[in-house]
């Protein structure tokens, strides 16, 4: 089953809680040793459209390390 996950086609807010939550559902009971609050964060990754997610800047330190 392919879907169009571009950014352009994002779902509403309520379609995506719901895919999230339905997901949520049918994984949790398979892994009860995961966070409920990581279970989610996990599966909202997995759902959300890509180029929809946050984005933030990475820099050098010191080190030459990128940091955010």
């Amino acid at each position: 089953m392919a879907r169009d996950r571009r950014a352009d086609s994002a779902p509403s807010a309520q379609a995506l809680a719901d895919a999230i939550d339905a997901l949520r559902r049918r994984v949790a009971p398979q892994l009860p040793d995961i966070d409920p609050g990581d279970m989610l964060a996990i599966l909202e990754a997995y759902v959300r459209p890509v180029g929809s997610g946050r984005r933030f800047f990475l820099r050098p330190d010191r080190e030459g390390r990128l940091v955010p």
